[in-house]
């Protein structure tokens, strides 16, 4: 279905139509926001959270939605996909130095070999490095490693590889020489799913009441670790752990809590995730009173991250 573009006055005119209110904002304010903070198709979305009616006049409007809670849910979507990326590029970091710690104490690999299992694998590999000539800051590396047949050691190849590239790679090592305390694995596909949605600018605070149809594998360590917190039944674990953002989040902030060592970057996550679950989420909490949907997801994101912030602070 083809539909019509709307003016920014459409768009209200739309939104009026649809049952949304506008009881804290005039109208100033609100073509503001569409012109120069969020625009209205991005900004519908987070309607996907409230119920409509079913039948009376009022069929297809909204239950209790006004404007300034789609408002709010796009700025708390916003801070929440910064605090992503920021994890996300310092989990990746720390990856990176934990592999090549590994590998100077382990006898068995010289560097060259592990990436050489790794390109013989897939000839494709091999090519998406060549695809990035000219097109990224790490060319020049490429060229050279290109006209020497491809050579790489582990610590020059992660320096030019994509995080899901490194992901397989990671993968591979650590299946040939296998860590009890190091290997990660099992969270990496979680974290890189929801860096890419975050640095894509994609909504995620949208999917809390209809959650996207992705399958998602739960982890069994981060299960048991969030059934030793008090207050949260099996059934809300259950509930909630199903729905893929929230279940990415919540392995994003589990894996960057243990695997983060530097006490000052770690310092910097957990007080970032404590002003925006403990102060900022809460500041217009009260939008949100008649949505059991948005009050229940954010009492159990909160309590879980929360519990891993405390528990894995040193």
């Amino acid at each position: 279905m083809i539909k019509k573009k709307l003016t920014i006055s459409e768009q209200i005119k739309d939104m009026e139509k649809k049952g949304i209110s506008f009881n804290f904002n005039d109208e100033k304010e609100v073509r503001n926001f569409l012109m120069h903070n969020n625009y209205y198709f991005k900004l519908k979305s987070y309607g996907k959270n409230y119920d409509k009616y079913l039948s009376t006049p009022k069929k297809d409007q909204y239950i209790n939605l006004d404007f300034a809670y789609l408002q709010e849910l796009s700025i708390l979507d916003m801070h929440l996909r910064k605090t992503i990326l920021s994890m996300a590029l310092d989990i990746e970091h720390a990856l990176k130095t934990q592999i090549l710690y590994d590998l100077s104490q382990n006898e068995e690999e010289d560097g060259y070999n592990i990436v050489k299992q790794y390109l013989d694998t897939d000839y494709m590999r091999v090519k998406s490095l060549h695809d990035k000539i000219g097109k990224s800051a790490t060319s020049d590396l490429i060229q050279k490693k290109q006209e020497n047949n491809d050579n790489y050691a582990l610590w020059e190849i992660v320096e030019v590889m994509s995080f899901g590239e490194f992901i397989d790679l990671y993968q591979l090592y650590y299946s040939t020489y296998p860590s009890k305390d190091n290997d990660f694995s099992n969270y990496l596909w979680s974290i890189k799913f929801l860096r890419n949605a975050a640095a894509h600018n994609n909504c995620l605070l949208n999917s809390i009441k209809a959650p996207y149809h992705i399958n998602i594998h739960k982890t069994k360590d981060i299960q048991f670790e969030i059934s030793k917190i008090n207050g949260l039944s099996s059934n809300t674990r259950d509930k909630w752990m199903s729905n893929p953002v929230i279940h990415d989040f919540i392995v994003l902030v589990f894996v960057f809590v243990k695997l983060i060592k530097s006490p000052g970057i770690k310092k910097v996550g957990v007080d970032n995730l404590h002003w925006l679950f403990n102060e900022r989420m809460i500041r217009h909490k009260d939008y949100f009173t008649k949505n059991s949907s948005i009050t229940e997801s954010y009492k159990f994101t909160s309590k879980v991250v929360n519990y891993f912030c405390n528990k894995y602070r040193k």
